[in-house]
């Protein structure tokens, strides 16, 4: 009886010490492709174009057939920006149902030249 409760009290131990295990496996497997030196450019400068290793960018290409590049300043500037005039097209909003359409009215008329200006600048 006392043997068991030592060996199961063992097993918990060995158990809960070190590191768990990866979940994700190593890349431990490979394909040769040859590229021309133009293909191989090309990739390269597509990888570098969203930041990622020219490998690891040919893996998920193979693997998700495309790659969902990172915002560019300009692109999260205008983000900011549409979030900012749909916080205000909110306001705007609750100021016409609480019955003030005049005052909300012309304001909403300056909301819509500027986000047009906005988007026909890019």
């Amino acid at each position: 009886m006392e043997q068991e409760k030592k060996e199961r009290r063992g097993e918990q131990e060995q158990r809960g010490k070190g590191r768990p295990a990866k979940e994700e496996s190593k890349l431990s497997r490979s394909i040769n492709l040859k590229l021309t030196g133009r293909d191989f450019d090309v990739i390269t400068e597509r990888a570098a174009s969203v930041g990622m290793k020219a490998t690891v960018y040919a893996r998920r290409m193979v693997l998700n057939g495309s790659i969902k590049s990172r915002y560019t300043k300009e692109e999260l500037d205008l983000r900011r920006k549409i979030a900012g005039m749909a916080n205000n097209l909110n306001q705007l909003a609750r100021r016409a149902n609480a019955g003030r359409f005049e005052d909300a009215g012309w304001e909403l008329v300056e909301l819509y030249d500027n986000l047009k200006k906005l988007l026909d600048d890019r």
